[in-house]
């Protein structure tokens, strides 16, 4: 049975990450709209609370992607873990647990929940089935940006669709927490949209997507080395192109 821990798990900047945020993204207008914390991140919470708790809400209407997403993402899996078995996973932006449900219950042992909206966590025990969800270790209703979780504590961090939510200056800081979160050959692996060049704000729900030049270098500032990448195959052309990274 899930313990669900509805705590905010908020952090308050200190007054030096205040003053100095590292921007990785080039564009000062995207930098100026991120720059306000509070604003930036009022705009995706706003945006999720409105999305119906279905497979087709996650997706954005694209719920007939799920299954090639899954069954690509567990390929992408696969050699991480030939020699070992990841017992605890982490689920970033988990929503309703397509994802826990999906792919990462079917690798690990037992999964964290993490997401922003209240709503759509309550939603996994119905979604996922007794028998799956009876594997859910915690669920925390909180951005990601506050999330603190513990050292030494999971063997997979899965983070799909939702870095485009995150500043980069806490995206960065995100990325030195988790670093210190993995277990000795533990990887935190990102799947997420990403431009050829430049970055795209969309104010309709408080994103940004970022080239694979700006990734890389907020991998190297946290001190994250990549692994492993490919290119989600298959998608309708008229989307970003979607990648994966295991970092370590």
């Amino acid at each position: 049975m899930a313990t669900t821990l509805w705590r905010k798990l908020f952090r308050s900047p200190s007054p030096a990450t205040q003053q100095n945020k590292n921007f990785v993204v080039r564009n000062k207008s995207h930098r100026a709209t991120m720059s306000s914390r509070d604003t930036w991140y009022s705009h995706s919470k706003e945006h999720w609370t409105g999305i119906p708790s279905t497979v087709d809400g996650m997706l954005g209407g694209y719920s007939y992607l799920s299954d090639l997403d899954l069954s690509s993402s567990a390929r992408f899996l696969a050699p991480l873990y030939r020699e070992s078995t990841p017992y605890r996973a982490l689920d970033c932006g988990a929503g309703i647990g397509r994802v826990t449900a999906g792919l990462l219950l079917h690798v690990a042992e037992t999964v964290d929940m993490v997401d922003t909206c209240r709503e759509h966590l309550d939603s996994a025990r119905e979604f996922m089935g007794e028998d799956l969800f009876g594997r859910v270790g915690e669920q925390f209703c909180s951005g990601l940006e506050d999330f603190e979780p513990l050292p030494y504590h999971y063997d997979l961090i899965w983070i799909q669709w939702v870095i485009i939510y995150i500043a980069d200056y806490d995206f960065i800081a995100l990325l030195r927490r988790f670093k210190e979160s993995l277990r000795p050959g533990g990887y935190i692996v990102i799947k997420d949209n990403v431009l050829e060049r430049g970055s795209v704000v969309d104010p309709r729900d408080g994103s940004i997507t970022r080239c694979g030049a700006m990734l890389k270098e907020m991998f190297r500032q946290a001190g994250l080395e990549i692994v492993r990448k490919e290119t989600q195959k298959n998608f309708p052309g008229h989307l970003y192109p979607v990648k994966m990274y295991a970092l370590r």
